[in-house]
């Protein structure tokens, strides 16, 4: 059954309700509605707004759901909007959330995480905070949001605000599981052809489920400057994080060793010179369970390097159990061999034929491939299911968060639609002969990313050496190379790459993370919430159920920011912007000011005499 457009995208054809934020200068007419994508379908939602105390409600029902939108005095400066949504049957959602049209252009910060005319359609996701202004009125981000979108319109600007969306979880599959891959060369296998998967985005709900989202909505005093409170999304004064993901594919010991400490002989005046883990940089490392060479089970030298990665600060995940399929049986015991590395990412491999890799039959829970509930109990957070997002020419720094077009969804992690408590992580195929990957470590492209407050996820094949490779294109591809009196060494060009990375770990611009680190970040930042109050200045809260360590906090100007509630931290001033960062543990809050040569500057001025009206 095809699924069914509930709420039009055209507001002014649907004759929607809305309200007015009444100031002095006179009304602010707001048009809002209500959007319900789901199945089965229903009728085309309306809201009505009436008086409620300070307040104003608008509720619509069908026989699927009840939902509310609530608008008043929030706990902030101006109103709060909140939308409540309480399910009453099953149903299986594609979109949900709130569409309003404000009148006027507008600015609004982007995935580079700064405040620019919206002059094209743009979409935001995970890891970047919603906040948009008109002439009138502001609109800042709270709990529940997954996406917005943002876009100009005909002298207005429309907004819709979305609690769920499939861009938010792009999930999908592969139609089948093959016996074995068609053979390569001419005629034979085509990559692209091999790539056909099956949508799994949509999200399910229960009777009794509920969800809803909360935003602050307030009146600007007209020719006030604005200066929004921006939540960073990586610790203390860095602007990027750097993150390397080593899928387990032909893994030898001594490539590896090479290639985390500069060369493979222990004994050597050299070791622990050069390389990953000298340079102060972090690696995900995945590993089979069963293999003669690399093996965490059954290779001594192996389970020895991972464990120098963890004391290290790196992190060892799992590849998948062995090289070939693995079903439920063949799983669990590896997990429960591989318990001391307490691992919490998986990295699925070959999902052509691999059938318990997540982009083929392991995310479900039953079946005889069917993982995901074995992984949950094992401790997993986090899956990677053959889904890089960019890097298949020449190796490149790709951004993450801005590696699709503005208007297209560009989440870095998601929550899996069949089971949030699994999250999924995409990359950037980094794959590519050493120089190259030395070069795409260049000044410039760590400039660009630190510009773009970025995420790297580097999809790579470092540990490959000779004796496990026999393709001559992969051979030319080595990260490793005969080192002098024997053993490997990491190809100079490529730690050369490194020690550029290096130099920005040190003083501080660069977060070298692993994935879990990383991901673990950007899921916390979404209980983080920045309130803005009457007198200026800004409560930051974190309602999420995980701590922020260090969170980082920016507003443009040369400003000094400081912080009531929390301890520790520091300041930084940075290319125009004044920055400030401090722990946040969940359930706290910590009152952020501004202040100038002349005293305190507030980060937006709130119409004080605003009021609301339904219109």
């Amino acid at each position: 059954m095809p699924f069914l457009t509930l709420a039009i995208t055209t507001l002014a054809a649907a004759s929607p309700g809305g309200f007015a934020v009444v100031v002095p200068a006179g009304p602010i007419p707001v048009e809002a509605e209500l959007i319900v994508v789901a199945e089965p379908g229903g009728e085309t939602p309306r809201l009505r707004f009436r008086q409620e105390g300070a307040g104003l409600l608008a509720e619509w029902h069908d026989p699927r759901l009840e939902a509310r939108v609530r608008i008043g005095p929030g706990p902030g400066a101006g109103f709060e909007v909140a939308v409540e949504v309480e399910w009453k049957a099953p149903a299986v959602v594609e979109s949900l959330g709130l569409q309003l049209r404000l009148p006027g252009a507008a600015r609004a910060l982007g995935r580079d995480l700064a405040l620019t005319e919206l002059r094209v359609p743009r979409r935001i996701d995970l890891g970047t905070p919603l906040f948009l202004a008109t002439a009138g009125l502001a609109l800042a981000g709270g709990p529940g949001l997954a996406a917005a979108r943002l876009a100009p319109s005909g002298g207005a600007t429309e907004v819709t605000l979305l609690l769920d969306d499939p861009g938010a979880h792009p999930f999908s599959v592969y139609e089948s599981c093959l016996a074995e891959l068609p053979p390569a060369g001419e005629g034979g296998r085509s990559w692209a052809a091999l790539e056909h998967k099956r949508r799994l985005d949509r999200t399910p709900r229960l009777p009794g489920q509920r969800e809803g989202a909360a935003f602050q909505l307030l009146a600007l005093r007209p020719g006030e400057p604005l200066h929004p409170l921006v939540p960073e999304r990586w610790p203390a004064a860095t602007r990027a994080a750097l993150v390397l993901t080593d899928h387990a594919d032909r893994t030898d010991p001594a490539a590896l060793r090479a290639v985390l400490l500069g060369v493979s002989d222990r004994s050597h005046p050299d070791t622990g010179r050069r390389g990953i883990l000298p340079r102060g940089l972090r690696i995900t490392k995945s590993f089979f369970a069963r293999d003669k060479r690399g093996g965490l089970l059954d290779d001594p030298e192996a389970a020895d390097l991972a464990w120098l990665l963890q004391a290290a600060g790196s992190e060892v995940a799992l590849h998948s159990p062995g090289t070939g399929p693995d079903d439920r049986a063949a799983v669990a015991r590896a997990l429960r061999e591989l318990a001391p590395w307490h691992m919490v990412t998986w990295i699925d491999h070959q999902p052509y034929t691999n059938c318990e890799a997540f982009a083929s039959r392991g995310w479900e829970a039953s079946g005889r491939y069917g993982i995901r509930d074995l992984l949950l109990d094992a401790g997993f957070r986090w899956v990677w299911e053959a889904n890089d997002l960019a890097g298949f020419g020449r190796p490149t720094l790709q951004d993450l968060l801005s590696a699709a077009a503005p208007a297209e969804p560009a989440p870095p992690v998601y929550p899996l639609p069949a089971d949030p408590r699994l999250w999924v992580f995409q990359s950037t195929f980094f794959y590519g002969a050493p120089e190259a990957l030395g070069e795409a470590l260049s000044e410039e492209g760590l400039d660009r990313l630190e510009r773009l407050h970025g995420l790297f996820v580097g999809h790579t094949y470092l540990s490959a050496s000779e004796r496990t490779t026999r393709h001559p294109a992969h051979r030319a591809r080595l990260a490793v190379r005969p080192a002098p009196g024997g053993g490997l060494e990491i190809h100079p060009a490529l730690d050369r790459g490194l020690a550029r990375a290096q130099r920005r770990v040190e003083r501080g611009s660069l977060a070298p993370l692993t994935l879990a680190e990383a991901g673990d970040r950007l899921r916390a930042l979404r209980g983080v919430r920045v309130l803005y109050l009457a007198d200026g200045a800004a409560l930051v809260e974190n309602r999420g159920p995980a701590p922020v360590p260090m969170l980082q906090l920016h507003r443009d100007g040369s400003v000094a920011l400081r912080a009531e509630g929390p301890e520790g931290g520091g300041h930084a001033q940075d290319a125009g912007e004044s920055h400030l960062f401090f722990d946040l543990p969940p359930g706290e809050s910590a009152r952020v000011e501004a202040e100038g040569p002349e005293g305190p500057v507030p980060f937006l001025a709130a119409e004080p005499l605003a009021r609301l009206a339904p219109w």
